[in-house]
């Protein structure tokens, strides 16, 4: 334990080391530096619970530095430094887990831009490692995952329409002794157009997943719009893909759906400079126990997405429900509500209430929680803001007895939590 401690330290300097150098030759390289951290320091209690636990006090941390420079007219070249806490065995809510702190580079990529390119006002290249977000994140969204995404990327534009092509390798074979590749990779493919559209965003994508061995490939093609709507504070957005899997010969065909939705009015009254009313809804199909063959499945690999304080993102990088292998679920609608005062005009006050409509995983467990949450932001100055929240979950089911042994163990035990949490955010 001392040894690995010792080994992590080392790392960190020359990591720190790493940051500082970079940083620090700015002036000569003429970086363009930003980047954020968060800490978070949360309480949790628990009543009506099987085992009587004790409360919980806990923190987290996450943190970036992204630099950015011009390489003459048309080249520059973009690096992203991602630390924060881990728990891989556990995904938790919110922005990291709670184990040893990761770190490493998430993009590095050289970018060159030509205008007035063959038939096509811009066009431009990106290769090394890289994010390829798509609409909400439905299907590929941001990931922090430090060795993920190693590939190029095409954007084509012409008049209303853009155009982008990637292509990535997720995942590398190695030797036994870990040195060098062997063969097989994990592949990532994706095709997006996109058009502007009646002040509408409007896009079209097709994605192809090609993991190593035979039958382990799928696709997904989904669609989707953003925008306004009748008048200019309404905004909405939504988002459908149905995605097919390879299976073997004689084995049942196995495809599903996954979607989302949105929209948000925002508005003046009285003594409150903005009040907002935001409502969300996002759905997978999948692993449905009244299935038998359980073919039902939307579960793309990268999806990351907020679903709401109960679970945070969707995407195990950085903690919450993971949507893959399974554990999909199957319908969260968060609704919040703001308003900032005139008096205090720094402060934003948000309610908000996460409904889960089902969760359901490969064993038939259904265990995920409502809750209901009230925020605080106060924002110090733009690059400083504090959060306070409270926050009561609640069982959207009954206690189950699935090894029908009479015994309500710790993971059939369902029960209320209350929890109290403190959040410090810088931007640089």
């Amino acid at each position: 334990m001392t040894m690995n401690m010792k080994t992590d330290s080392t790392r960190l300097i020359r990591f720190l080391a790493l940051s500082l150098g970079l940083i620090t030759g700015t002036s000569r390289a003429q970086f363009n530096i930003d980047g954020e951290f968060r800490t978070r320091w949360y309480g949790d209690s628990f009543s009506h619970t099987a085992d009587e636990r004790g409360p919980e006090n806990y923190m987290r941390y996450f943190g970036r530095i992204h630099g950015r420079t011009k390489v003459g007219e048309h080249a520059a070249f973009s690096t992203e430094l991602v630390a924060m806490t881990d728990n891989p065995a556990s995904p938790v809510r919110n922005i990291a887990g709670t184990g040893y702190m990761r770190y490493g580079i998430s993009e590095i990529y050289a970018e060159v831009t030509q205008p007035d390119f063959l038939i096509f006002d811009v066009a431009r290249l990106r290769a090394g490692r890289q994010q390829f977000p798509i609409g909400n994140g439905l299907s590929l969204g941001d990931s922090y995952n430090p060795n993920r995404f190693d590939g190029g990327r095409i954007d084509l534009a012409r008049d209303i329409f853009t155009l982008s092509l990637f292509g990535s390798i997720t995942g590398q074979n190695l030797s036994s002794s870990g040195l060098y590749p062997d063969p097989g990779s994990d592949q990532l493919y994706v095709a997006r157009l996109g058009a502007s559209v009646f002040k509408q965003d409007v896009m079209a994508y097709y994605l192809l997943q090609k993991l190593r061995g035979n039958y382990n490939d799928s696709y997904i093609i989904g669609g989707g719009s953003a925008g306004t709507a009748f008048i200019d504070k309404l905004e909405y957005f939504c988002e459908v893909a149905y995605q097919k899997f390879n299976v073997p010969p004689g084995l049942p065909k196995k495809s599903g759906v996954g979607y989302m939705g949105g929209a948000s009015y925002q508005w003046t009254l009285g003594p409150f400079r903005s009040m907002k009313f935001e409502s969300r809804y996002a759905a997978y199909q999948g692993d449905d126990a009244s299935t038998p063959d359980r073919f039902e499945q939307f579960s793309p690999m990268y999806a990351s997405f907020f679903w709401g304080a109960r679970a945070g993102y969707v995407d195990g990088d950085i903690g919450g429900d993971l949507p893959h292998n399974g554990l999909n679920v199957e319908g969260c609608r968060f609704t919040r509500f703001y308003v900032i005062p005139r008096i205090v005009p720094k402060l934003r006050v948000q309610v908000q209430f996460v409904k889960v409509d089902e969760f359901v995983n490969n064993d038939g467990v259904n265990s995920m929680d409502n809750e209901f949450a009230v925020r605080g932001y106060y924002t110090l100055s733009s690059q400083v803001q504090f959060q306070f929240r409270f926050a009561r979950t609640f069982p959207n089911d009954d206690d189950a007895d699935l090894n029908h042994n009479g015994i309500i163990s710790s993971t059939e035990d369902r029960y209320n939590t209350t929890s109290f949490m403190m959040e410090i955010e810088l931007k640089f």
